[in-house]
């Protein structure tokens, strides 16, 4: 058998989703890959989407932006792959001293100018940060000050495991004080264990922050 992922994700979000969407999570390794292509399959049924990663550290051979093509069976031209993936590095840290160790600048214009670029031609970007929120990019410029420079609307995955409350509120918080729309967070529900742990997590993020759950990532068996 072959362990799949299922989205599940209130209609009027797929159906209302903004031209630009920022997807961040509260870490690294947390689901916002799988979340990022399942996300586009659901949109991609009415729309044009197309994802992208500003920078991908490590994994060269396998970038995340493939397996949001995987996930969500999209064919995009390679014509695209530049802006998609607009710096790629060898080393599996975070972007800022990815960069430095291969004599490079991230240079946040180019970046935003790739989006732009995407946003132009498709109805839907989905950017998928590296990371979470604070992640730097260059010297003290984080992921964060773009977003915000930006105004694009985010949501935040979260696994949902003990600890998850913290950094759950934290990355919440931040996205606040920048000012950065929040659409809402989604839960990642790894392995498809159910105990009150479980159901509690989204329940007291939502009833501290505000912010409401919009979906949930859940395992499926095939």
């Amino acid at each position: 058998m072959t362990a799949l992922f299922k989205l599940s994700i209130n209609k009027k979000h797929i159906d209302s989703a903004p031209p630009i969407i920022c997807i961040t999570g509260t870490s690294t390794g947390i689901g916002k890959t799988v979340f990022t292509g399942l996300l586009a399959k659901e949109v991609g049924k009415k729309k044009s989407v197309i994802t992208q990663k500003w920078v991908q550290s490590g994994d060269l051979d396998a970038p995340d932006i493939h397996t949001h093509d995987r996930l969500s069976l999209a064919r995009i031209d390679s014509k695209w792959s530049v802006d998609r993936q607009v710096y790629s590095f060898k080393t599996a840290v975070s972007p800022h001293l990815a960069a430095k160790l291969e004599n490079t600048d991230i240079q946040p214009e180019q970046l935003k100018n790739a989006t732009q670029r995407l946003s132009d031609a498709f109805d839907v970007v989905l950017i998928e940060t590296s990371g979470g929120i604070m992640v730097p990019i260059q010297g003290a410029v984080t992921t964060g000050d773009i977003v915000s420079e930006m105004e694009v609307p985010t949501i935040v995955v979260i696994p949902n495991v003990l600890g998850c409350i913290n950094h759950a509120l934290l990355t919440l918080d931040y996205l606040m004080q920048k000012n950065i729309p929040i659409l809402g967070f989604i839960m990642n529900q790894f392995d498809g264990s159910v105990s009150e742990m479980h159901r509690d997590n989204p329940t007291i993020i939502t009833k501290i922050s505000g912010v409401q759950q919009i979906g949930e990532i859940t395992p499926s068996i095939i």
